[in-house]
């Protein structure tokens, strides 16, 4: 049942379910579940080196999805691919922060918000340790940071189905996951952070401390929500009595509270902006209401009559696939009986519904990559004998990523029929 999940941590040995079982094997399960995730990774290559060569005349810097409206750094404008009459979106400003991690070189005046982008330092931080600082190296190794992730988080969740009985393919499923399809296609950080989600999953159920700690030092410097990781292993050590453990785990914010007191000495911000590291203007401002407003008020669209409703109903079932995936922890809070999964379970949904803003439920690639966490957690109790229809929130989400995906599917179709790139 759904309550396996976020019960009591399951037994060393659990009976394994019916359906896609993890079959007895010779190989090592590590290595079983590494070459599952392998595969994810170089699936989600494959698919970006399509959309570049048919979509984007082979130029790879597309992906970070740069708008001609946005002024871009002299020293990298030459080969950014530019998308005409538009902003850009948010990797375009990861990708400077990646070729200026230490605000030395002057790339944050280029940044909508520096001292929020710089925060969240781990994705643009690793690609730039990776390129050894040479500047072009460095899109390349972003790239290999998001594919990393991507193999990370597949084979986490691999380990994580193989435990339940489940067969290590499940991983595989992790490229579905709302904030790996959007990191994919627009090389925003998010992705780690779900990786992240999975290994804090794989780790807590088979108590390795150790590694759980990393996790959880790492988590919140791709994001400020992943403080909540911290705050879900330490709230389970208290529940459990285990204060030391839960000073442990909270001193592993210390390296996201360091980082962040450097970037606002070298990029300051006024009050009101400071303000917001802890208090989002999308949050508890109306909670619950922003997301069910926007069900009733759906987003106008110009395609014509038949097409724009078609949209806006696929949009009403990606947020009541939100709405659900609140529902299914709610639900769970009938048993009292937390694991570190269900704390982390609870307060994402606690943060999804804070978001108060009928604006923030306005486009399917801005809500579904904070929210991914939640759909991934609410959806693993899957592989411990839940139905499967416990992943329709993830399923309901990816139907509008789907759509906004159609023009890219349909010039990598074409262009491998016709032949025209």
């Amino acid at each position: 049942m759904i309550e396996s999940c976020f019960g009591m941590t399951a037994s060393p040995s659990p009976p394994a379910p019916s359906g896609l079982s993890f079959p007895k094997q010779r190989q090592r399960p590590q290595m079983v579940c590494a070459c599952y995730a392998f595969l994810a990774a170089v699936l989600a290559l494959l698919w970006q080196a399509s959309t570049v060569h048919f979509n984007y005349r082979g130029n790879w810097t597309a992906l970070f999805c740069t708008g001609d409206r946005q002024n871009v750094p002299p020293q990298l404008a030459a080969n950014t691919y530019l998308f005409m009459l538009s902003q850009g979106y948010d990797g375009q400003f990861y990708r400077y922060v990646a070729h200026d991690p230490l605000l030395r070189k002057g790339l944050r005046q280029f940044i909508d918000a520096p001292s929020l982008r710089y925060r969240r330092i781990l994705v643009p931080g690793l690609a730039f340790l990776m390129a050894g600082g040479q500047s072009q190296f460095i899109d390349a190794a972003y790239l290999a940071v998001i594919l990393l992730f991507v193999f990370l988080g597949s084979y986490w969740l691999s380990r994580y189905a193989a435990f339940h009985g489940r067969h290590p393919a499940w991983g595989i499923g992790f490229i579905f996951v709302p904030a790996t399809l959007i990191s994919i296609n627009r090389l925003t950080v998010d992705v780690a952070l779900v990786a992240l989600c999975a290994g804090f999953a794989w780790y807590a159920k088979k108590g390795s401390p150790a590694r759980l700690c990393l996790v959880l030092a790492l988590a919140p410097l791709v994001r400020e929500t992943g403080l909540l990781l911290v705050a879900a292993a330490g709230l389970d050590a208290l529940w459990n009595r285990r204060f030391r453990q839960a000073v442990l785990f909270a001193a592993m914010s210390l390296p996201a509270l360091l980082w962040t007191g450097y970037v606002l000495a070298h990029s300051p911000a006024p009050a009101p902006a400071v303000a917001l590291y802890v208090f989002p203007r999308w949050a508890f401002h109306s909670p619950v209401i922003g997301i069910v407003w926007k069900l009733f008020v759906p987003e106008q669209y110009q395609y014509g009559p038949a097409l724009d409703r078609m949209i806006q109903a696929v949009d009403a079932l990606a947020l009541m696939g939100v709405l659900l995936a609140l529902g299914l922890v709610i639900w769970s809070l009938r048993r009292w009986r937390f694991n570190q999964e269900a704390w982390a379970a609870l307060l994402f949904a606690g943060l999804t519904a804070a978001i108060g803003s009928p604006h923030f439920w306005k486009d399917v690639n801005g809500y579904a990559r904070p929210v991914s966490p939640v759909l991934l957690l609410v959806g693993l109790p899957v592989f411990s004998g839940a139905p499967l229809w416990v992943l329709a929130p993830i399923v309901l989400v990816d139907l509008r990523i789907g759509i906004l995906l159609g023009s890219q599917v349909y010039g990598v179709l074409r262009g491998i029929f016709l032949g025209s790139s």
